[in-house]
């Protein structure tokens, strides 16, 4: 579902990065963990993150910042996958390095650039903005998918995050692009709905797990590729 003040398709789609476009690589996680002394398969991680983003996502309404958010995150998923807690504390600062390293969201569904491309081909012009820790575009780079973004904003860089709607006109100024004339799509309600829509855009949330199937009143779609199918079946303005 769109949100109702989209009339028209778009000229320009801004998404947000995790849990939009890129997410968890559980395999590279599980790898992470048996090298610094603990086994837990991937599907055992992967059972336990719609909990973990639960934690998560309370501390986002919190207004936490974006590097305690990823600890909670992380920690959360450890002690939900099995991980005594004093042990989960002490895990946390080597992943956080290795995660520097390579990002853990990594992992792009085969269906994501393929809804990428349908909506280039369209015309619809294509940007990233995401609260992230300054190295997103060589992540992206690194895995075989930046080509498919105009531009690549990275709160870290910037020195400017999500909510604040200044993050969202750095990318709309750098594509000339009138704020009314674009979508953004993101996984949190707080921080990418309230963000763009203060930044004057159409706003719509990503909600891959059912996190907020409680709240209808959300415009709502369960991946970039649902999202695109919904741009394209508007009229052209």
């Amino acid at each position: 579902m769109l949100p109702e003040s989209l009339k028209t398709r778009p000229q320009a789609l801004l998404l947000d990065a995790g849990d939009t476009i890129l997410f968890m690589d559980y395999g590279a996680l599980s790898e992470a963990l048996e090298k610094l002394g603990e086994q837990v398969p991937p599907d055992q991680l992967e059972r336990a993150m719609p909990l973990a983003k639960s934690a998560y996502q309370t501390v986002v309404r919190e207004k936490a910042q974006h590097e305690h958010g990823w600890m909670v995150l992380v920690r959360s998923l450890l002690l939900e996958a099995g991980i005594a807690p004093e042990r989960a504390e002490g895990l946390l600062a080597p992943l956080r390095a290795i995660h520097e390293d390579f990002y853990f969201w990594r992992s792009v569904p085969p269906d994501v650039p393929k809804a990428l491309a349908r909506a280039r081909d369209a015309g619809i012009r294509i940007g990233v903005v995401s609260n992230s820790e300054g190295r997103l575009q060589s992540v992206f780079e690194r895995i075989g998918v930046l080509q498919w973004f105009e531009v690549v904003v990275d709160s870290h860089i910037e020195g400017v995050a999500k909510p604040d709607p200044r993050i969202f006109q750095i990318a709309l100024d750098r594509m000339g692009i009138a704020p009314e004339h674009a979508i953004y799509a993101g996984d949190l309600p707080e921080i990418d709905l309230v963000g763009a829509n203060a930044a004057g855009m159409h706003a719509v949330l990503v909600d891959t797990i059912d996190s907020y199937k409680a709240r209808p009143e959300l415009p709502r779609v369960t991946g970039v590729p649902e999202l695109v199918d919904e741009l394209l079946a508007l009229p052209k303005p």
